[in-house]
């Protein structure tokens, strides 16, 4: 009798535990926002100590830029005598100049503080949007509850709130990309009216849904620049040629009419010689510290060209993976590209990471690998950095921020604490594509 009930009761308990585990995942989540307003979670992430506690940094230069379009000064201008300054604390503004003046320009509307919660409410909305995109998508309500999951047990999204950055937006037009590119029927059992009605649509909403989100995304954050090999290798012309329009149309008068806009813009492209950086968690800072360890006293420019060659080894694998089949698997080779980023970027902070959970979120929809799920789990989890500095000593030396840890192993696990599991990622997707047969229908 227990034999025949065993195939019926472990599906069962699956489901149980699956959900059980959203649970738990639900209250992590709500004590990052509870600790938004309170910080208990702040001494386990180096930004919040270095910081004092004092939020929305990145926010506010969104919201500063937008100031300074409304009084006539570049989007783009930091220094304080040459703005006025209504934000308590601002960092550059480093993106295309559309979100500063329309994102930035409504949210003057608001004072400061309140345009700063209003923010943080739309951040959780979307990354709640995330959740339950991820859920509908799922083939199975278990695997549906741990995808879920996945997106709110996330530490790097405490730094995103704490910041009040905009990674939230990139990574929700990613996944809808992946969504609208993925094989299979994206809908299995009944869900809302509307979205069965666009589930109907096939082709062209799949295609509309890819063209607008990625469109949108380059005129937010300009790293899904990185699709352009793939969709040239897919003969993408049109999409092409309106995304370049677009970002013309939007951006180009703007640096014609505000001299030393677009220096300032392209600026940011540039990383120069790397240094020690205790913010910086990317796998360029992380190879940095593993040379110094290694090498101790290389000159800066020998580092410089190290990063450059790892920089080319990257790019050029994605280039030889995208360009090897006549006909690419669109979703597989956003992975790939998106990936990518955490490794090539010169400056990837803690909240950057979440561009990683739409890759690994697509992943376990399509295998269900608790491979994975670990590497979910290593990305997720907090850095190490409460137990380097208890005491909270960055928040009141600020030197702590480009002084490397000592000994030199400490800096190098630090780093590869977020770096290593990025790279194995990032392999994963490498090693996925190596796997599927040239000839095979994207």
């Amino acid at each position: 009798m227990d034999a025949l009930r065993s195939p019926l009761t472990v599906p069962t308990a699956r489901r149980r535990v699956a959900r059980g585990l959203l649970a738990l995942a639900l209250l992590f989540h709500l004590s990052l926002l509870a600790s938004w307003r309170l910080g208990f979670w702040n001494p386990f992430t180096f930004d919040s100590v270095a910081t004092q506690g004092h939020r929305g940094w990145d926010f506010f230069a969104l919201y500063q830029a937008g100031h300074n379009v409304l009084t006539g000064v570049s989007a783009y201008e930091s220094a304080n005598h040459a703005v006025e300054v209504v934000v308590p604390r601002y960092t550059p503004f480093r993106y295309l100049p559309v979100s500063a003046y329309t994102v930035g320009v409504v949210l003057n509307a608001l004072p400061p503080l309140w345009a700063f919660r209003l923010w943080v409410l739309v951040s959780e909305a979307l990354l709640l949007g995330c959740a339950a995109l991820s859920w509908w998508v799922a083939p199975d309500r278990r695997r549906g509850a741990v995808m879920a999951a996945m997106w709110l047990c996330f530490t790097p999204y405490y730094l995103e709130l704490y910041l009040g950055q905009f990674n939230v937006v990139q990574t929700a037009l990613v996944l809808l990309m992946m969504v609208a590119v993925a094989e299979g029927p994206l809908l299995p059992v009944p869900r809302p009216r509307v979205l069965r009605r666009w589930r109907r649509g096939e082709r062209g909403g799949r295609d509309a849904l890819f063209g607008g989100a990625w469109v949108a995304s380059l005129l937010w954050k300009q790293n899904t620049g990185l699709f352009v090999p793939l969709l040239l290798r897919q003969r993408r012309w049109r999409l092409l040629g309106v995304a370049a329009l677009v970002v013309l149309v939007t951006s180009g008068p703007y640096f014609a009419l505000q001299p030393g806009a677009l220096q300032a813009f392209l600026g940011n492209l540039s990383s120069g010689a790397p240094a020690p950086n205790l913010g910086n968690l990317g796998v360029r800072q992380f190879l940095y510290s593993l040379v110094s360890a290694l090498t101790p006293g290389l000159s800066p420019d020998v580092h410089l060209w190290l990063q450059r060659a790892w920089v080319a080894l990257v790019v050029g694998i994605n280039l030889a993976l995208t360009l090897r089949d006549r006909r690419p698997p669109t979703l597989l080779h956003l992975c790939l590209w998106t990936s990518s980023y955490l490794l090539i970027y010169h400056h990837v902070w803690e909240h950057h990471y979440l561009l990683a959970l739409p890759v690994l979120v697509m992943f376990y929809r399509c295998n269900g690998s608790p491979g994975v799920l670990m590497l979910w789990a290593l990305l997720a989890v907090w850095t190490p950095y409460v137990l380097i500095d208890p005491r909270g000593m960055a928040g009141v030396h600020a030197p702590m921020r480009w002084t490397p840890l000592s000994p030199p192993l400490l800096d190098v696990l630090y780093h590869g604490s977020k770096a290593l599991p990025a790279v194995a990622l990032w392999a994963y997707v490498v090693s996925t594509i190596l796997r599927r047969p040239r000839t095979e229908a994207p």
